[in-house]
């Protein structure tokens, strides 16, 4: 069975912990390494992830997030760039709704 994780901070995952997700992991000083942990879980196919961590991160470690399929990264925020939001649809999808 796949079982879902998140990532993020205290506030982020409170919310999550509260729906009653218990697989939440707050978001050290090195967040790349928070990343890889989850990755390297093979239990874990889908990580809910906190738009802010991915902010910080370059641009090559937030499209190989992004473009990942095991486990899948879903970024969670009130702000959606249009990018991010093209390639969650296509990565679920599978077709580029905006050709």
């Amino acid at each position: 069975m796949v079982k879902m994780s998140v990532l993020g901070s205290n506030e982020f995952v409170v919310g999550f912990q509260l729906a009653g997700i218990k697989d939440t992991v707050e978001v050290s000083n090195s967040p790349i390494n928070d990343i890889e942990k989850l990755k390297n879980r093979k239990e874990i196919g889908i990580i809910v992830i906190e738009e802010k961590i991915l902010d910080n991160l370059d641009k090559h470690q937030r499209l190989k997030i992004e473009d990942s399929v095991d486990p899948v990264f879903i970024p969670v925020s009130t702000k959606i760039e249009q990018g991010s939001l093209k390639r969650l649809i296509k990565k679920s999808v599978g077709v580029d709704l905006w050709k």
